[in-house]
């Protein structure tokens, strides 16, 4: 446990970013589940609540992951009440124990006047404060993975085996990134010891036995009730788990690199490399060490998602942007004039800000669940629901697409169990768009703009939600 002492010295840099944890999670408080977290948050979270936990699996069209995070979310609606709220703040120990975790990381590595800007450089990051604004698994697993290396690296054994057991229950990336944990171990051992003896390596990864064997036992469970492990064949995400082509190889590897760099983080990247350029030869022990923890998830992250179908979210790499933001903040620190390193510093501050305002044009898939620019999208289809109920618009009428495919009971813990249609463009009399979807093609994104007419538009910030009617089947009655 840490000294009272050092609680007190941590708290003046602590405070703010547990304040700003606090006021975010205020602010958004009444957002509706968003992007993958329909399914991963409400979905698996009402399935327990409704069955009262009576069973460990879930029906087959959700299945995939573990139970762990739905369980939670459904303990806490029978404890506080089953509302987008109460969601929202059960989120808020996993916030504030990642705003923590970066502390004791920032203190190791960083000079102590440079602990509050390393810790602003880290939570400005973007996909860092979109995922925080989310009730989102990821958010768990980053503070999980952020206690493993504190664990690790202050040598507390009992708290890395509790960690790890907890993420051998969490997500399926979390069970791959206990494999980075592992390595991570390893390598800092091989790089502070001349000698391992086998004796003395089974002694530190003796933490890693309990959750290892949960992994085992979750995963034959799983296998022996479903007859799969990790994407059922026969649901909507199934070809998600289909080995790509040597083509679709490429495409991962840029679109690897491209969530690395996006909204404002390339700023980052070029100090980092060019600074590391800069000081070679010359470089302290604790900074090859933080580039090992920074490689480590980035690699084995890349190695597993490289070679499959599945989409390749930003939010898959929230540890690395915490470690990338940390190793730069460190480098910053090793510049002798102050005003050079405060220059750059503003640079990445501005960098990283703009990064909300990245928003693609409507033909490039935009990452809206990575950054605060989705925001509005929780008012705006509100408004667009209560026109549509207003102009006597059937639901069932109205073509859509993800994530405005959810009942509201789905994203907003409610009973109305109405919902849009998946879009087709060839039968449908209505289709409601936004610049938020990233499913549709550029050939119905045509035809939307040639063949129908927007009958109601709503903008607010960078989002805007549109519905359309075919030009022949416009009333007159209607603005």
């Amino acid at each position: 446990m840490p000294h009272a002492s050092s609680i007190r010295n941590a708290v003046p840099v602590v405070l703010p970013f547990a304040g700003l944890m606090v006021g975010l999670t205020w602010y958004v408080r009444d957002n509706g589940f968003f992007w993958d977290n329909i399914l991963l948050a409400s979905k698996y979270g009402q399935w327990y609540y409704q069955t009262r936990f009576s069973t460990l699996f879930v029906p087959q069209q959700l299945a995939g992951y573990p139970p762990l995070f739905g369980m939670y979310l459904a303990a806490g609606w029978y404890l506080f009440g089953k509302t987008v709220p109460v969601s929202h703040f059960l989120m808020l120990p996993f916030l504030l124990g990642i705003v923590w975790q970066v502390y004791l990381l920032v203190r190791r590595y960083v000079p102590i006047t440079w602990v509050f800007g390393g810790m602003l450089l880290i939570f400005l990051d973007p996909t860092l404060l979109a995922q925080s604004a989310q009730v989102a698994p990821d958010v768990v697993l980053l503070f999980l993975y952020l206690t493993c290396l504190n664990a690790i690296l202050q040598h507390r054994g009992w708290l890395l085996a509790t960690a790890l057991v907890f993420m051998a229950l969490h997500t399926p990336r979390s069970q791959i990134l206990i494999v980075a944990v592992l390595l991570t171990h390893l390598l800092l051992l091989w790089s502070q010891s001349e000698k391992l003896t086998l004796s003395g390596v089974l002694k530190q990864f003796s933490p890693y036995a309990p959750a290892g064997l949960l992994l085992v036992l979750w995963l034959g469970l799983h296998y022996q009730h479903f007859g799969w492990i990790g994407y059922a064949p026969s649901s909507d995400w199934g070809a998600y788990s289909a080995v790509v082509t040597v083509q679709g190889f490429v495409r991962n590897l840029f679109l690897i690199g491209w969530r690395l760099v996006d909204f404002g983080r390339i700023a980052l990247w070029g100090t980092a490399g060019i600074l590391w350029w800069r000081f070679r030869g010359h470089f302290p022990k604790k900074t090859k060490e933080l580039l090992l923890l920074l490689l480590v998830p980035l690699v084995t992250l890349s190695c597993v998602l490289v070679w499959f179908a599945n989409p390749i979210g930003h939010r898959y790499w929230l540890v690395v942007y915490v470690l990338l933001g940390l190793l730069t903040t460190h480098l910053l620190s090793l510049i002798s004039s102050q005003k050079l390193r405060l220059t750059i510093y503003c640079t990445l501050v501005a960098s990283l800000a703009s990064g909300h305002f990245w928003v693609y044009p409507e033909r490039v898939a935009t990452g809206w669940d990575a950054s605060l620019a989705h925001l509005p999208y929780f008012t705006l289809r509100h408004q667009m629901m209560t026109y549509l109920d207003q102009q006597q618009i059937p639901w069932q009428a109205v073509g859509s697409n993800f994530p405005n495919l959810a009942s509201p009971a789905e994203t907003e813990l409610n009973n109305d169990h109405r919902r849009f249609q998946a879009k087709n463009l060839s039968t449908q009399a209505y289709i409601l768009y936004s610049n938020v979807f990233n499913g549709f093609t550029d050939q119905e994104l045509e035809e939307l703009h040639q063949r129908w007419l927007v009958v109601h538009e709503l903008r607010k910030g960078q989002v805007y939600l549109r519905l359309y009617r075919r030009k022949a089947a416009i009333p007159q009655a209607l603005p």
